[in-house]
């Protein structure tokens, strides 16, 4: 079944947009994921940040520009 009864009238078509839930749910989902980015690069920043200090290497592999060298 077709949302458009008339083709004169231009307008727009949401799906799922009136229902509260749904759209709090979106909403929700799109903040953990905000939240869960930024939680695993600060993890990362202050993992990569030690090792430097402590002049290791970051990560495995040869090593990458404007990382110190291991001595």
């Amino acid at each position: 079944m077709s949302p458009i009864s008339d083709w004169d009238t231009p307008g727009a078509v949401f799906t799922g947009a009136d229902s509260t839930a749904v759209l709090v749910l979106f909403v929700v989902l799109g903040i953990l994921i905000v939240i869960g980015f930024l939680v695993k690069m600060v993890q990362h920043e202050n993992h990569a940040y030690a090792q430097m200090i402590n002049h290791e290497p970051v990560e495995r592999g040869p090593a990458a520009e404007g990382e110190p060298p291991v001595y």
